[in-house]
């Protein structure tokens, strides 16, 4: 076999017209250059109907390959046309090696999305191979956005909303996810993502997830914070589903009020307080013995910030109660408790669970979380500070999609296969 052969082989030209013309190798340029070409009264497929057609004419084409080695590999073949007559007319023929209008290979193609959903920037992928950025970007607008449509929602019954900050002055962007299920091997991944953080944007994204097979009167839970604008889109779009408020932002309430107090107090209670922010708020199992025992102290004490520190921990205790019925009636009778206190954070914060009560209930009876979804928050979150923002809200979206949505991609595996198991 010669080298022109192995070549053919490594391309996947066998069964087609196409066969490796020249090789060339220049090392001082560090380039491989490989010339196509096909036999004299080939005939190929027509792109319309697909009807083998005579050659018309053809145009000279180059696509960037995988390295070879350290050098850079091109092909370049001239691409025929075929006249189909009255079914399409004159078409450039599609090559087994690339899509139409690309200029990289398949292989190339589905490294720079690998290398992408796997932690690079895109700058950092096209410095890697020596590209313009906006090149990597062109094949990521192509195969993420093939990717996304091609999402089948129709099982999904379980729903996140959550924000993210997109940059700086209050630019959000609303993020609908599903949660990971366990028993069926399905990871938590980004359905949707939309411009804004109130009502409409719920409103948008329910157009997508209907394109992509969503039945929304088939969802059955929507996990959200307690946004006025998530609920009032989540009640019009998911008529069916009950809202979900879960423990996460319920505790959340508590520690935000519980930080007020202590800095409306930290003046009346100085060595009782001092340096106890983070002591405040952090959990009960990650205090260390020293942590504990001060703890304790500020919770004996008569400060106001003690006393919701005590509310704080009877809630949590009522939120892991595996007994339904004992935890919606503790629960209730809980906000008594702050409203009674004459301490206004906390009296605010029990108002809320009581507006709020069945959504916090639901919770209880079906133990959905948001955590799935702020763990993609943080992946999200990642991915733009490593790329220090994006230039437009497609740009942020494309990333998300790649490395949150676990896509299947129609490309082949640029990756080598080094080992089998036996």
């Amino acid at each position: 076999m010669n080298q022109k052969e192995i070549f053919e082989l490594a391309l996947g030209l066998e069964g087609t017209p196409w066969y490796v013309a020249s090789v060339e190798f220049d090392k001082d340029r560090k380039r491989l250059d490989i010339t196509l070409d096909y036999p004299p009264l080939s005939r190929f497929a027509h792109p319309t109907s697909n009807a083998p057609c005579s050659v018309y004419d053809s145009a000279q084409r180059s696509w960037r390959h995988l390295n070879f080695f350290q050098f850079e590999c091109y092909l370049h073949a001239f691409v025929p046309r075929v006249d189909g007559g009255g079914e399409g007319g004159i078409k450039t023929v599609n090559v087994p090696w690339a899509r139409p209008h690309s200029g990289f290979t398949l292989l190339m193609e589905a490294l720079l999305t690998l290398l992408t959903g796997t932690g690079m920037t895109v700058q950092e992928v096209a410095d890697t191979i020596g590209e313009y950025a906006q090149r990597v970007w062109k094949v990521l607008f192509h195969h993420v956005g093939e990717a996304h449509v091609k999402m089948d929602l129709s099982q999904v019954q379980t729903l996140s909303i959550d924000e993210v900050s997109r940059k700086k002055g209050h630019k959000y962007i609303t993020v609908i996810s599903e949660p990971g299920n366990k028993d069926s091997g399905q990871p938590s991944r980004v359905l949707l993502v939309t411009e804004g953080k109130d009502a409409q944007a719920v409103k948008d994204a329910s157009e997508g997830l209907i394109a992509r097979g969503l039945d929304l009167l088939a969802v059955k839970n929507v996990c959200l914070d307690m946004s006025a604008a998530f609920i009032s889109g989540a009640k019009s779009v998911f008529i069916n589903a009950a809202l979900i408020f879960d423990h996460f932002h319920v505790i959340q309430l508590l520690t935000k009020a519980i930080d007020e107090i202590r800095r409306r107090e930290r003046h009346s209670f100085p060595d009782e307080l001092k340096n106890s922010r983070w002591l405040l708020l952090k959990a009960g199992e990650k205090l260390s013995q020293e942590e504990t025992v001060r703890l304790a102290q500020i919770r004996r004490g008569h400060s106001q910030t003690g006393k919701a520190y005590n509310m704080l921990d009877s809630l949590r205790l009522i939120l892991r109660d595996a007994d339904l019925a004992e935890a919606e009636a503790c629960l209730w009778r809980w906000t008594s408790w702050p409203l009674k206190s004459r301490i206004p954070e906390m009296q605010r914060v029990a108002q809320t669970i009581r507006d709020h009560f069945e959504g916090i209930a639901q919770f209880l009876r079906t133990r959905v979380t948001n955590a799935a979804a702020e763990a993609l928050n943080g992946i999200i979150q990642t991915v733009k500070r490593k790329s220090r923002g994006f230039r437009s809200i497609e740009y942020f979206k494309t990333m998300i999609y790649l490395v949150a949505s676990h896509l299947t991609f129609d490309l082949p595996n640029p990756v080598p296969v080094t080992h089998t198991k036996s």
